[in-house]
């Protein structure tokens, strides 16, 4: 039985126009022109380049049903990808037509002619990348879709390249050796030398750097590379971009030809090579108009059908109208690869100094609009926060207990694994309250082209971060062997992280949202003191600063201070003081103690400070947050009567000073101290306060626990942090003040500038 047709009425077909807020291609009339009107261009272009290799029109339209098909269409990066380079293909070689296929100062013939226009519609993913990372976006939702979709265009770009050097040869005879040679030296850095560098990475041992002559070698293999690509007939960029593509990604080798390269080609090399471009640029070498307006119009002509292009097919992708023009801006970013393609032309004549220098300063310019409006007009996940899920914060639990207790621990390497591991024992992992866990290895983007998130598994084959006996590996190992071993429950679920330091914390912030985490644990820079490096030291500051700012939920610093793990004994036993002032932040605190203490193998000591502040300052917010206070302490205690393992002590002081005096007269033998950041008292955000406090990020009572005078620096520290989108009460407008001006809870402002 055949299937009916549907009648429609008009104003259901068309749509009232994006000036409406419709979107046209949710109709099924605009919707049908478009599809046409994308089929017939590209089938068409297809067949202008395919059309000298003898290809029919036939295969040219079946390729591009495969193209536009669910094949290679089904993610947002492979349309956009496409779009951005075939749509601005597609008009500016039109536009030749229009402009006669000639332009005085371009000497390369009417081949050479099309295949710059198609070139100025090319997106270089270095380019990209770059520009992402000078604008702190790499870990943004739109720098990685801007990625992906520029590793697309590079894909394409590169098929063309290729075709172009086969075509530019003046026989085919020529062609078919340039071809051959290509694949020939393809096939020998992948079957040649890539086993090579395995092989480098094999004999190197766990954790130690890799030879000197080892990283010496391969910097003389670009230039031997170089060599033999320019003597076969191609551009010596290619043989380097080879070798460069097999080297393995990270520590080990990755990492030491950045750490012993980057600073020489990017603080030396690369400034003496934008000196020479810069130099050899003459803008009184434009004399002949003629030529300077057709070649002027074709590069404008490809910067907006690029943008348009990039626009629509990403607001078709269901992208902000907003944001989808950012996207097509940053896929418009032009770099040192158009400089160096640039050169190579002038240096082939097949351009004059004209054209380079109207080339140079066309993507100088387009790079000058594009990278400010882009700086200042999307806001990353840290500025515009995600929209809040269930349980944002350890409070809104269930207090039944009933549901999964999430968290989300990030360690930078193996020595804060043992107390995270603890940590989670005592969080009392039961049959109707199990523990799931996301384990976040946290790895410094160093010798990786991207940032990267993977899912990792001790038997994962496919991940080499993962299988390999690498840190991450170790990680792995030791929370498996826990799983197996808890007390309840426990689900690890472990990944790494490959992402810069100043942009790691979105990456986390996004799995955070969509694993509905209430805490994300974090280690305290001075952790790592004496084991890394004082710039990744620097680094990791950095980050848990950011994670604090920005974060959707409730955030604790682990300040750990070696003691030994108490899961190798027969009976798991673990001490805990709690140290509760009042506020937001002291409530997250007693709320994830109400947890612990339904653990029979866990002692918690609260010691509940009232502060009676002279000040008049607040007061009326002061007794809102008293009242928050005191219903969740009375809730706590009457759920823990009878408990034998808990304690309870009442202080009152009178000023900060009484404050910090009853904190060290609280010594004890403890395993772990768990205090808020900040406190609802004005007394403790004074700036007399803030002279006793070293570290900013632990707040006034987590400083003083976390220093040496404190159980002799031996007991380990839990700081919890609330978002500061969340809650309710009269602290949230002082937090939020303190937030925006770059304030922290003690009135100073932190600066982590790496030093």
């Amino acid at each position: 039985m055949g299937s009916k047709a549907h009648c429609l009425p008009f104003e259901q077909n068309a749509s009232k126009g994006i000036w409406a807020g419709d979107n046209p291609l949710d109709y099924p009339y605009p919707l049908s022109l478009a599809q046409i009107i994308l089929v017939v261009l590209t089938s068409t272009l297809l067949y202008c380049f395919l059309r000298p290799l003898g290809q029919t029109r036939y295969v040219c339209n079946l390729l591009a049903g495969i193209i536009l098909g669910p094949s290679l269409m089904a993610k947002k990066a492979w349309k956009i990808g496409l779009v951005t380079f075939l749509f601005p293909s597609a008009i500016t070689s039109s536009t030749v037509f229009t402009i006669g296929r000639t332009i005085p100062g371009i000497k390369g013939g009417k081949f050479f002619l099309f295949f710059v226009s198609i070139s100025l519609s090319f997106t270089y993913f270095p380019v990209v990348l770059e520009a992402l990372d000078e604008l702190n976006l790499m870990t943004s939702e739109l720098g990685q879709l801007t990625m992906s979709s520029a590793a697309m265009n590079e894909i394409v770009q590169w098929t063309f390249a290729a075709a172009h050097l086969i075509h530019a040869q003046k026989t085919i005879n020529n062609g078919f050796k340039t071809c051959a040679c290509l694949l020939g030296m393809i096939f020998f850095t992948i079957f040649v030398i890539r086993p090579v560098i395995k092989l480098i990475i094999k004999v190197t041992p766990q954790g130690k750097e890799v030879k000197e002559s080892y990283v010496i070698a391969l910097q003389l293999g670009v230039l031997v590379m170089s060599f033999i690509s320019d003597t076969i007939g191609m551009r010596s960029t290619y043989g380097p971009i080879l070798l460069g593509l097999v080297i393995p990604n990270g520590p080990p080798l990755g990492s030491a030809i950045v750490h012993k390269t980057e600073y020489v080609v990017s603080e030396f090399l690369l400034p003496l090579f934008f000196f020479r471009i810069g130099f050899d640029i003459n803008v009184y070498s434009v004399e002949d108009w003629t030529s300077f307006t057709k070649l002027q119009l074709l590069i404008v002509v490809s910067y907006v059908a690029k943008i348009v292009g990039g626009t629509v097919i990403a607001w078709c992708c269901k992208i902000r109208f907003k944001n989808s023009i950012l996207l097509s801006l940053m896929m418009s970013t032009k770099g040192i690869i158009e400089l160096i393609v640039y050169t190579h032309w002038r240096e082939l004549k097949a351009i004059d100094d004209q054209c380079f220098t109207q080339l140079v300063l066309s993507s100088l310019g387009i790079t000058m609009i594009v990278t400010p409006l882009v700086r200042y007009l999307y806001k990353p996940f840290g500025a515009s926060k995600s929209i809040l899920s269930r349980f944002r914060n350890i409070q809104s639990m269930p207090s039944n207990k009933s549901e999964m207790f999430r968290l989300l621990c990030c360690v930078h390497n193996e020595e804060s694994v043992p107390n995270i591991i603890t940590l989670l024992e005592a969080s009392n992992p039961t049959e109707s309250s199990p523990i799931c866990a996301y384990i976040v290895h946290a790895v410094e983007l160093i010798g990786c082209a991207a940032p990267l998130l993977l899912p990792c598994h001790s038997n994962d084959k496919r991940n080499k971060l993962c299988s390999k006996n690498t840190t991450t590996h170790q990680i792995i190992r030791a929370f498996d062997k826990y799983s197996k071993t808890a007390g309840g429950p426990v689900i690890s679920q472990p990944y790494t992280m490959i992402s810069p330091y100043k942009s790691m914390h979105e990456t986390l912030f996004r799995l955070a949202d969509d694993k509905f985490v209430p805490l994300i644990i974090i280690t305290f820079h001075e952790n790592y003191q004496g084991i890394v490096g004082p710039s990744m030291t620097a680094g990791i500051r950095q980050f848990n600063a950011n994670v604090q700012s920005y974060s959707p939920c409730t955030v604790g610093i682990l300040v750990d201070k070696g003691l030994s793990c108490r899961m190798s004994l027969p009976h798991f036993s673990f001490n805990v003081a709690v140290f509760f002032v009042g506020g937001a932040d002291d409530r997250e605190v007693l709320a994830y103690a109400e947890r612990m203490s339904c653990n029979p193998n866990v002692g918690i000591t609260v010691f509940r400070i009232t502060l009676q502040s002279t000040s008049k300052e607040g007061k009326e917010a002061e007794l809102q947050e008293a009242k928050l206070d005191e219903a969740l302490v009375n809730d706590f205690r009457l759920k823990n009567m009878g408990n034998h393992m808990l304690l309870w002590r009442e202080i009152e002081v009178h000023d900060g000073v009484q404050l910090m005096d009853a904190v060290m007269n609280s010594q004890g033998e403890y395993d772990l101290v768990m205090v808020g950041r900040r406190h609802s008292d004005m007394t403790l955000r004074d700036e007399e306060m803030a002279a006793f406090v070293e570290n900013a990020e632990l707040g006034v009572i987590g400083d003083i626990v976390a220093s040496s005078d404190f159980c002799g620096g031996t007991v380990n520290v839990l700081v919890l942090q609330e978002s500061i989108e969340l809650g309710f009460g009269a602290f949230r407008s002082v937090s939020r003040k303190e937030s925006e001006s770059g304030l922290s809870s003690t009135g100073t402002k932190p600066k982590f500038d790496g030093h």
